[in-house]
């Protein structure tokens, strides 16, 4: 009886430590996210206008935090696995919501109340470092259609 014990205890251990050799630690093993073209819209409140109900995202650039509304967002990710509403459940709880890098870091700087910023870059979500490719005055392709 005592042989038939410690076979069928010895034979419960080597089965856990198979299973547990198996298993994946997957938050600790997921390789890192590529970083992912990501378009933002964002403008400055004119004077004696409050940032009210409308989202706001706040940029760190150079050790200042920039605050911002964010009129529209958009995410190239060409598996298409990946939109804004997951990089905003990313990037929500952290102050400031995106680290700001890049070539023109000091389009943000320089924005002015009223103003509207069309900013192109490739959003890391390691760190929520966004690195600015690219900037343009006004809403670009996500504006209102221009009539001439």
């Amino acid at each position: 009886m005592k042989k038939t014990v410690s076979r069928i205890g010895l034979f419960a251990i080597a089965i856990s430590a198979l299973v547990s050799i198996g298993a994946r630690a997957d938050a600790q093993m997921r390789p890192m996210m590529i970083p992912l073209p990501t378009t933002l819209v964002i403008s400055k409140p004119p004077p004696g206008e409050i940032y009210g109900d409308k989202q706001v995202v706040t940029m760190g650039v150079s050790g200042k935090t920039y605050k911002f509304v964010l009129n529209d967002a958009y995410v190239d990710d060409p598996m298409g696995k990946v939109h804004w509403p997951d990089i905003w459940q990313m990037v929500r709880q952290h102050n400031p919501n995106f680290n700001v890098t890049g070539l023109e870091e000091e389009a943000f700087q320089n924005m002015q109340p009223g103003q509207t910023l069309t900013v192109r870059g490739m959003f890391s979500a390691n760190n929520q470092t966004l690195d600015v490719v690219g900037t343009e005055p006004g809403a670009g392709r996500f504006g209102p259609a221009q009539h001439y």
